[in-house]
């Protein structure tokens, strides 16, 4: 079954999975992310098809994840991460955590990433809001607007948190003072 083009949705998860969401192609960035920018080097490692690793390099390469750079040995290219490719560092470094906590028993092997310079592991993520609360779904409020337009401009979008629970929307549009068109 082909899988949905979320190209167009005002989402920007669909969007991001749309670009990143599938296995292969999120192995091929934690590799880049490992140092990895050669063809072979990604087959090898991932232990993927020929074909379908050439499909998703030149996917992320039209998306502006990867650079294409001439080896210096002239018979081969490297595929180097752009600023927009290392900033998914993060949702790697998510995955990462959320896997370390919840899909590991103790006593099982594990690949951890730690801080080359101190030897310790990155602090865990979390999301915060502006005043340093940590935010759990439940804080949490769909809004939609332009990009560039300010956030006072957005529309609430209907969900079902919304509909279950419209104190979640007033009493956080009160604190925020601000007032979003319904």
């Amino acid at each position: 079954m082909k899988r949905s083009d979320f190209a167009n949705s005002p989402c920007p998860i669909d969007r991001s999975l749309n670009v990143v969401g599938d296995t292969w192609t999120l192995q091929i960035l934690r590799d880049a992310m490992h140092g990895v920018t050669r063809f072979n080097d990604y087959r090898s490692h991932i232990g993927i098809a020929t074909n379908i690793l050439s499909a998703r390099l030149q996917k992320l390469v039209n998306e502006g994840i990867f650079e294409v750079h001439k080896s210096e040995m002239g018979n081969s290219h490297n595929y180097i991460l752009t600023d927009k490719g290392r900033d998914l560092l993060l949702v790697l470094s998510a995955l990462r955590q959320w896997g370390q906590q919840h899909l590991f028993d103790d006593s099982e092997m594990i690949n951890r990433a730690i801080d080359a310079k101190t030897g310790l592991s990155p602090k865990r993520m979390m999301l915060l809001a502006e005043d340093g609360r940590e935010l759990s779904p439940d804080d949490l409020l769909v809004v939609q607007s332009r990009r560039c337009d300010p956030i006072e401009d957005a529309t609430v979008v209907d969900t079902p948190r919304r509909r279950s629970n419209t104190n979640v929307e007033k009493s956080s549009l009160e604190n925020n003072k601000t007032a979003f068109k319904k």
